[in-house]
């Protein structure tokens, strides 16, 4: 209340001057209707414009509900609050993606990404909310699981969703930027076994004291399935009477048939063989490779087998034991003449994905050997003519 000034009033009702030492205020007082609440605002002064048959129709909109000006001033901070508070990564996520169009190279990918790894953990946080210290806890959270290069993308994509919000003005860019992990050389690298080595892999398979693990690796080895394919595949995704296998939630967020070659086929009945004979909860399980209490296998619990299993075979300790076998089998189906394609199906790829490209360095030589056994079937001919 505007308590200890001369009041004067008008003659309008509920309209009256407050003298504020030189200045001279209208102010109006009014309750709304249905309430019993008497208030009282302060409109502003003569110099801009306000007079009291002005300040009396204001007072009769107020009466009929109209926003006062602190209300409205209210209304605009709780609003901005509100947006501020909806302002979150899942909704910068949003817009990134329909800025961008479902035509974005690897936007499967960066869906992946976003869903599995970010949305988890910073999802909820608006930009103010973000901090160095959250990104860090974001990496280390990851790094126990995952690579470095699997690190480096999900970090680049917060990194590209935060600028795009700092672009179109949604919130001032951090003073602060995100440490994206080098890129790791090894992940570049492409490791071929020997076939002395793949022999020799082969043997320890065999007499590995682990079977399920024994049967688990040699089945990435003879499909060039991911671990994590084959981690999850479950028995009612291997159809043994067609020799087919169905590979769920693929790295491209696709669902994958696969024909099972011999080899592939004799490790899965091998495998329930295994499980028929052990505890009920494995044996039970709808999984192919199941924990001891029929969940599914967590990849970090057996790489410490994986290790002991390329020692054992006497494969060099800086090649990665899963990826040396994908390398192998994706290396030697292109030696053997096999499209980039072909590879890519094999080994659940994306057509014309980086992944794939790097194999092109086989290609030659399937090359050489289709123009050798061009150059052999029309000598035949010219024999055949003698």
């Amino acid at each position: 209340m505007a308590t200890g000034y001369k009041r004067e009033k008008t003659k309008y009702p509920g309209v009256f001057i407050v003298e504020r030492g030189t200045s001279k205020l209208l102010y109006i007082l009014y309750r709304k209707l249905g309430s019993r609440k008497l208030i009282e605002e302060k409109l502003g002064s003569p110099s801009n414009g306000w007079t009291p048959a002005k300040a009396s129709l204001e007072r009769a909109k107020r009466i009929e509900g109209k926003f006062s000006n602190a209300e409205k001033r209210g209304q605009e901070r709780a609003s901005k609050d509100s947006q501020n508070n909806s302002l979150n990564l899942k909704n910068i996520w949003a817009s990134y993606l329909g800025s961008k169009g479902e035509e974005l190279r690897g936007v499967v990918t960066d869906k992946n990404r976003f869903e599995n790894h970010i949305e988890p953990v910073l999802g909820n946080m608006t930009p103010w909310e973000l901090s160095p210290m959250a990104v860090e806890q974001l990496h280390q959270k990851m790094f126990k699981t995952h690579s470095k290069g699997t690190v480096r993308n999900v970090l680049e994509l917060l990194r590209r969703i935060i600028n795009h919000g700092a672009k179109l003005g949604m919130y001032p860019k951090p003073d602060w930027t995100i440490e994206v992990p080098k890129i790791d050389p090894d992940s570049e690298r492409i490791e071929v076994l020997t076939p002395e080595q793949f022999q020799k892999l082969n043997e320890v398979w065999d007499n590995y004291h682990n079977r399920q693990v024994a049967n688990l690796h040699k089945l990435i080895g003879w499909t060039g399935m991911r671990p994590s394919e084959s981690m999850r595949l479950k028995w009612d995704d291997v159809d043994f009477r067609h020799s087919l296998m169905t590979k769920r939630n693929i790295k491209s967020n696709k669902t994958l048939q696969l024909r099972i070659n011999g080899t592939a086929l004799s490790v899965l009945l091998a495998q329930r063989e295994l499980l028929d004979r052990s505890a009920k909860l494995m044996y039970q399980s709808p999984f192919v490779f199941p924990k001891a209490n029929g969940e599914m296998l967590q990849w970090a619990s057996y790489k410490r087998h994986f290790r002991a299993i390329r020692e054992a075979a006497g494969i060099p300790e800086t090649y990665r034991p899963n990826y040396c076998l994908r390398d192998t089998i994706a290396s030697m189906m292109l030696s053997d003449g096999a499209t980039l394609d072909e590879v890519g199906y094999q080994l659940g790829h994306e057509p014309g994905s980086p992944m794939t490209r790097r194999y092109a360095q086989f290609i030659p030589d399937a090359q050489k050997r289709i123009a050798e056994r061009s150059q052999s079937v029309l000598n035949g001919l010219l024999s055949n003519v003698n």
